[in-house]
C-alpha cells in the first residue's frame, strides 16, 4: 500500500514538473529541435524571453534547418514566434510575429482526410509554406503564463533587409509590402538572376505603384529581368498585363494550392478582359518540385489574346505585409514568339524538346517558320510512363523517331474552344505531320472554363494538363503521355477507352477477355464503338437484349471472335499490303481476305485516282454484306493492335438461329425430365 502511494505521489510530482516546464525547457526536451536550441541559447535575451513571457513557437526541425541555406540566427527564430499561444487548430488566418516590425505569417488549414485523435489531425496546417508536423505541446512560463510549441517541416524565411544597418534605413522597409519590395529589391537579396528592375521600370512608367500597396491578403507574381525581352516584351507590358499578375484577396503559397485546376480571378478581370491565375506543382524528371504560375485569358480585347501563358516560379513564397510574392521566369499574359520558344523555355517540356533537337532538325525548322501549328507536348512526367527500351529502339531509326515526334504536331491552330465546338462530331479527329496518322479527341467535361480534353495518338491516350499556351504561330498543349509508344494491353485499352465500353462490358462474359491481358500473346481486334452497338439495339432489339443480359455467352464469344485475329498483329499498313494483288472492282475497292479466329472477313480499301496512282482513302471490313468502316486505325498496344469500326459484324441469326442450340438442348432436357416424371407417377399409381 505504501509503495503504491509513493508511486502515485511520484507520478503526480513528475506530471507537475512536466506541466511547469517553460518553453525553453520544452524545446530542449525535443531531440528534433537541437539546432534551434543552439541558436536560442546563443542569445541571452531570446532565452530569457522564452522562459518568462507568453509565447507560441512554431519551430523548424533539425532536418529543415540543416537544409536551409540562409542565415541561422535569432532574427530568423524571432519570425517563428508569436506572443499569442494558440492550439494549432484554433489559429487565426494571420499572426504577427516577434520579429522587429512585427511582420505577419499566414495560416492555411486544409482537410487531411484523417480522423482527429487529439484535436488537429483532421487538418493539414501550413504557416506560410511550412507544414505543421507536430503540435499543441503546452508549457508554462516562470511567471505562470501559457506557452505553446508546434514543429514545422520547413524554415519560414522572413522578408527583412540583410547586410544593412537597420538604423540607416526607413523603418517601413523592415516589414515591406509589395510596393516596397519592388522599390528596394536589393535590400532583400533580389539581385543578379533575381533582379526585377525591368518590371519595376514598367510599373514606374505606367504609374501603377498603387497596385502593389493594396491592403489585405494578396498574391503578386513578379517576372525577373531575364524573362523580359527589352525589344519586344517591354512595351507590351501594359496596365492590363500588370493587373494580370495580381490575385487580390487571396494569399497563395505554393504548397497550399493543392488543386491545379483551381483558378483565381486576377485584377485584370473586367467586362472586356478576363484573366484567371492558377498554380501547379510539376515534379521534374528527378522528382524535384517545380512550381508554375499560369494565366488563362478567357475573354480578350484588341491588345490581349485568349489563351494560356506559363511561367516557372524561380523564387517563391516571399512573405510581405500585404500577402505573398513569387518571382517568375517570364511575364504572364504575353504571347511567345513561336511554339518552339515555348518548348525551349518551359522546363517541364525539356525532355520532349531535347528529343526533337537531337533527332529531327527539320521539325525544329518547321516550328520556327510555320505560320500555324499546334503541338501536343508530353511533359517530363509523361516520360516516366514510357517503356525506355522501346523509346531507345525507336531512336535508333531516324524515320521511326521522326514519325513519333511528328505524331504530336498538327499543321493548324487547334484550341480547346474549337474542340468544344466540334464535340458533337462522332469521330473528332485531325491529321498530324506524321503521314497517315491522326489524333482523336474526346471532351470528358463540358465546363467551358476548364474542359477535360483527352487526345489519342497511335493507341496512346493522354489528358491535356495545360491547354492553349499561345504563341504567335500557334499553340502548345501539355499532355501527360508520350503518344505513340504503347504501355497498355489490349484488355486495358478496351477497359479505359470510353467509346469502346460496350464491347468491353460484353467481352467480360465468362472471362472471354482475360486472354487479352497476356503480354506474351498477340491480337488484332476490330472493335465496334458504343454507337455501333446502339445501332444493333435499334435494329435488332431482341438479339441485343439477349447478348447483353449475360446468359448467351456462347453467342457473344462467336461474334467477338469474328472480330479478332489471334497470334498476329496487323497494322493498317500491313492490312493494306494484303490487298496489293487484288484487282480493283468497279467501285475502286481493293480487297483482301482475313482469316479471323472464327470465320473469314474481307478487308477493303476504297481508292482514288491521283496523278495515275491509286491512293487509299477509306478502309472497311466486310462480312456477309455488313460493311464496317475503320474510323480509328492502329491503336497500338503492347500485345497487339486495335482498329475501331463503326458497325458490328453480326446478323439476327447469330442469336436467333445459331443460338437455337442452347434453347434446343434445354428443351430436350425438359422433355426427358417430363417423361421420367410421368413414368414415375404411373409406377406409383400402379
Amino acid at each position: 500500500m505504501t509503495r503504491k502511494l509513493l508511486l502515485a505521489v511520484g507520478l503526480l510530482l513528475y506530471a507537475s514538473l512536466v506541466e511547469s516546464a517553460d518553453l525553453l525547457e520544452l524545446i530542449a526536451s525535443k531531440p528534433a529541435l537541437s539546432q534551434v536550441k543552439k541558436i536560442i541559447e546563443a542569445d541571452d535575451v531570446l532565452s530569457s524571453l522564452l522562459r518568462t513571457k507568453s509565447y507560441m513557437a512554431f519551430l523548424p526541425n533539425d532536418k529543415a534547418l540543416n537544409g536551409y541555406q540562409g542565415v541561422k540566427d535569432s532574427i530568423l527564430i524571432s519570425y517563428h514566434l508569436s506572443n499569442l499561444p494558440y492550439l494549432v487548430q484554433e489559429m487565426p488566418d494571420e499572426l504577427n510575429t516577434d520579429l522587429a516590425g512585427n511582420p505577419r505569417v499566414y495560416i492555411s488549414k486544409l482537410p487531411s482526410g484523417r480522423p482527429s485523435t487529439t484535436g488537429w489531425e483532421h487538418l493539414h496546417v501550413y504557416i506560410n509554406d511550412a507544414k505543421v508536423i507536430d503540435a499543441n505541446h503546452e508549457a508554462i512560463s516562470s511567471r505562470g503564463m501559457k506557452q505553446m510549441l508546434h514543429i514545422v517541416d520547413r524554415v519560414i524565411t522572413p522578408t527583412v533587409p540583410r547586410g544593412i544597418d537597420f538604423s540607416q534605413i526607413d523603418s517601413i522597409y523592415l516589414n515591406p509590402d509589395a510596393q516596397k519590395l519592388i522599390e528596394k529589391p536589393r535590400y532583400y537579396g533580389l539581385e543578379g538572376s533575381l533582379s526585377i528592375s525591368e518590371f519595376e521600370g514598367r510599373v514606374n512608367a505606367l504609374n501603377l505603384h498603387d497596385v502593389y500597396n493594396i491592403s489585405g491578403k494578396n498574391t503578386f507574381f513578379i517576372p525577373v529581368d531575364a524573362g523580359i525581352n527589352a525589344r519586344d516584351n517591354k512595351t507590351i507590358i501594359d496596365k492590363q498585363v500588370i493587373h494580370g499578375h495580381v490575385v487580390p484577396g487571396k494569399v497563395l503559397f505554393t504548397r497550399t494550392v493543392q488543386d491545379s485546376k483551381e483558378e483565381f480571378e486576377s485584377l485584370a478581370f473586367t467586362d472586356n478582359l478576363k484573366v484567371f491565375i492558377s498554380m501547379e506543382n510539376v515534379s521534374s524528371f528527378n522528382n524535384e518540385d517545380q512550381y508554375y504560375a499560369k494565366s488563362k485569358t478567357i475573354a480578350s480585347d484588341v491588345a490581349h489574346m485568349k489563351g494560356t501563358a506559363l511561367a516557372r516560379i524561380v523564387k517563391g513564397n516571399i512573405p510581405i505585409k500585404n500577402g505573398v510574392a513569387h518571382l517568375i521566369d517570364r511575364p504572364l499574359m504575353l504571347v511567345a514568339t513561336n511554339v518552339l520558344a515555348i518548348l525551349q523555355k518551359t522546363a517541364q517540356l525539356s525532355m520532349f524538346y531535347d528529343l526533337i533537337r537531337n533527332h529531327d532538325s527539320g521539325l525544329i525548322n518547321v516550328m520556327t517558320v510555320a505560320k500555324s501549328l499546334t503541338i501536343f507536348a508530353p511533359s517530363n512526367e509523361a516520360f516516366k510512363k514510357v517503356n525506355n527500351r522501346q523509346l531507345e529502339q525507336i531512336q535508333l531509326n531516324t524515320e521511326n523517331i521522326s514519325r513519333l515526334l511528328r505524331l504530336h504536331v498538327v499543321e493548324r491552330i487547334l484550341t480547346t474552344d474549337e474542340l468544344m465546338d466540334r464535340n458533337r462530331e462522332p469521330n473528332l479527329q485531325v491529321p498530324t505531320l506524321s503521314k497517315g496518322q491522326n489524333l482523336y479527341f474526346a471532351i470528358n467535361s463540358l465546363d467551358p472554363k476548364s474542359p477535360v480534353v483527352t487526345v489519342e495518338g497511335a493507341g496512346v491516350t493522354g489528358t491535356l494538363t495545360t491547354a492553349n499556351v499561345i504563341a504567335r504561330n500557334g499553340a502548345v498543349h501539355i499532355v501527360d503521355r508520350l503518344l505513340g509508344i504503347p504501355s497498355q494491353t489490349v484488355y486495358e485499352k478496351l477497359a479505359t477507352d470510353p467509346i469502346l465500353s460496350a464491347t468491353f462490358n460484353l467481352s467480360q462474359q465468362e472471362g472471354w477477355n482475360e486472354k487479352l491481358k497476356n503480354r506474351d500473346e498477340q491480337f488484332t481486334l476490330f472493335v465496334p464503338t458504343n454507337d455501333a452497338w446502339a445501332e444493333i439495339r435499334r435494329t435488332m432489339p431482341s438479339a441485343y437484349k439477349k447478348l447483353f443480359m449475360g446468359s448467351f455467352a456462347y453467342h457473344v464469344r462467336n461474334i467477338l471472335e469474328r472480330h479478332m485475329i489471334a497470334n498476329s498483329v496487323f497494322t493498317l499498313e500491313e492490312l493494306l499490303s494484303l490487298t496489293t494483288n487484288a484487282t480493283v472492282s468497279g467501285k475502286n475497292i481493293l480487297q483482301g481476305r482475313l482469316n479471323m479466329t472464327r470465320g473469314k472477313v474481307y478487308f477493303q480499301a476504297r481508292v482514288t485516282q491521283s496523278f495515275g496512282e491509286q491512293t487509299p482513302s477509306e478502309y472497311y471490313t466486310d462480312w456477309n454484306g455488313v460493311r464496317a468502316k475503320v474510323i480509328r486505325p492502329d491503336l497500338k498496344c503492347v500485345n497487339g493492335v486495335v482498329h475501331v469500326i463503326d458497325k458490328v459484324m453480326m446478323m439476327n441469326r447469330d442469336v436467333t438461329v445459331s443460338g437455337s442450340a442452347v434453347p434446343a438442348a434445354s428443351g430436350l432436357a425438359s422433355l426427358v425430365a417430363t417423361f421420367f416424371t410421368v413414368a414415375f407417377a404411373r409406377a406409383l399409381h400402379h
